[in-house]
């Protein structure tokens, strides 16, 4: 760092008060960088009747709120479609998004965005790519070569072979297994405990092992 470590501090805002909101302010007061080159300072959220946190106040709503550097924003919205929503008019003003990582096991020539969020060991491997905003939680193993798109929620104990495809606002649930140089196209759901054998064309969800369409009636 340059300068006077006070001039230097980024205050963090978290995007969603909720409970993911509240699981990533906890993320990163525990990154060693906290105390040092950012301090969580609060949420932005504007639904009404949220548990509210001592510490950590409600600052405002994140579509009215106006940046001002040097804050660095967190987008904690597990939907991608919110979580887009709620970027996106950030972006356009500029706004700074942390990729939050304190817990990463991260391979060589790794890519990534802005605004990605990973929960505790996660673990990435050799040239794998990464978009913008895209969240992984705890104990998931994505292999080799893997591409995942923007906005895109990856859940706990998932694992993504080497070489495989996932494209842009896609969620996979927990416990899923996406096979070796599978592709998966955008939108796509995949459910709890999938395993997924052969490519997903967009807009589809999937369940099952081996996964299969699942459409609700």
């Amino acid at each position: 760092m340059v300068g006077s470590p006070l001039l230097d501090m980024k205050d963090v805002l978290i995007i969603n008060a909720g409970g993911f909101g509240r699981a990533m302010a906890m993320v990163a007061k525990s990154d060693p960088a906290h105390e040092k080159v950012w301090r969580v300072r609060g949420f932005l959220d504007g639904r009404a009747g949220l548990k509210q946190i001592a510490e950590l106040p409600i600052l405002g709503d994140p579509l009215t709120h106006r940046y001002q550097s040097p804050q660095i924003l967190v987008c904690a919205l597990g939907d991608p479609l919110q979580r887009r929503k709620y970027a996106q008019p950030l972006l356009d003003q500029g706004a700074d998004f942390m990729n939050l990582m304190p817990d990463l096991h991260r391979s060589d020539r790794v890519k990534m965005g802005v605004g990605c969020l990973f929960e505790r060991h996660v673990s990435i491997g050799p040239d794998a790519e990464l978009g913008s905003f895209v969240i992984v939680l705890s104990n998931t193993i994505l292999g080799y070569d893997v591409q995942v798109g923007s906005y895109s929620t990856i859940g706990s104990f998932v694992f993504i072979g080497g070489g495989a495809q996932i494209g842009e606002n896609v969620v996979i649930h927990p416990h899923a297994v996406i096979l070796p140089k599978v592709k998966i196209g955008d939108g796509v759901v995949v459910g709890a405990g999938s395993v997924v054998i052969g490519n997903v064309p967009a807009g589809v969800t999937v369940f099952g092992n081996p996964a299969k369409r699942f459409r609700f009636k």
